[in-house]
């Protein structure tokens, strides 16, 4: 796992834990402070082929394994 990918799942778990519920893109790239939401997309889809999330369909549809 790289850095970046870390530092968004950490961020991910962390949104939910405070907000009860799961991050938007944007969300994800203000927080990490990247300004790409494609970067947030390809990480978060990474993350979801290492099993660390899932991903739904919908709005705010991304809950930690």
């Amino acid at each position: 796992m790289t850095t970046k990918q870390a530092l968004v799942l950490e961020f991910i778990r962390m949104y939910i834990e405070m907000k009860g519920f799961s991050p938007s893109l944007q969300d994800i790239a203000h927080g990490v402070g990247l300004r790409s939401k494609g970067n947030i997309h390809r990480i978060v889809h990474t993350l979801k082929r290492m099993n660390h999330l899932t991903v739904g369909t919908g709005f705010r549809a991304i809950k930690v394994r």
